[in-house]
């Protein structure tokens, strides 16, 4: 029975996927690390693990039609947020941001024109996040516009990067309370929940850490001893 329950958990069917798209072949040798990281243990301790925390801003949600204005990340070892790590960048594109949107996330033609090219941001995150779980709040956003980018640029589609998304942490830990809650789920009223302060919203970077400072609290109230593992971690996750 165990070795069933193990052959069907999400990081064994993650290690599964990953195996098979390195079979495939046609990889860029750009993102090989990417892919030959090892998968985490079911077994092995949050703690001793390295993530790194994303968040994208972007002109809407439609990674097709849509445009990522910024990005911004932290990295997290041992339990810790590691400031000296984080990086916004602001991506240079020909294309006029919405009116609407420049409002909403402040960010103004000028401060792309002085932006990096979409190709640079993307292979500094990339050699960043070798080796690491990636985390965002609702990650289908952040991980659709990377497939997309990866797709329009290299043919490559779904790639199988690690990923634990905090919206679906909260919701799976409201539903084991009462499965009728209807909690807001969103960066802002997660937060509140924690006791954590509001920081300026609609940022890349400043969702960023404000993601990673939900994620180490999620971990705290799962596992106040530090004794969380990453099979518990990451199946609440999907």
């Amino acid at each position: 029975m165990k070795s069933i329950l193990r052959y069907f958990h999400p990081l064994e069917q993650l290690r599964r996927k990953r195996e098979a798209f390195l079979d495939a072949g046609h990889i860029p040798a750009t993102f090989m690390d990417n892919i030959q990281a090892s998968v985490p243990e079911i077994g092995d301790l949050v703690s001793d693990q390295e993530f790194i925390v994303l968040d994208f801003e972007t002109t809407g949600l439609d990674s097709d039609s849509d445009l990522i204005l910024s990005m911004g990340w932290v990295e997290m070892h041992n339990n810790k947020i590691d400031l000296a790590t984080t990086q916004h960048l602001y991506i240079n594109s020909d294309s006029q941001i919405k009116p609407e949107t420049a409002v909403i996330n402040h960010i103004t033609p000028q401060m792309l024109s002085e932006g990096v090219s979409i190709h640079d941001a993307m292979m500094t995150f990339f050699k960043a996040a070798a080796g690491k779980v990636v985390v965002a709040h609702g990650c289908v956003v952040e991980e659709s516009f990377l497939n997309r980018y990866l797709s329009s640029q290299y043919h490559i589609s779904e790639f199988p990067l690690l990923w634990v998304d905090t919206m679906h942490l909260e919701k799976a830990l409201a539903k084991a309370i009462n499965q009728d809650a209807d909690l807001d789920v969103t960066l802002s009223g997660a937060r509140a929940r924690y006791g954590l302060p509001e920081y300026q919203t609609h940022n890349a970077l400043a969702d960023a850490v404000s993601t990673a400072e939900l994620l180490l609290a999620i971990i705290k109230r799962l596992k106040p001893d530090n004794s969380l593992h990453m099979g518990t971690l990451y199946k609440l996750s999907h």
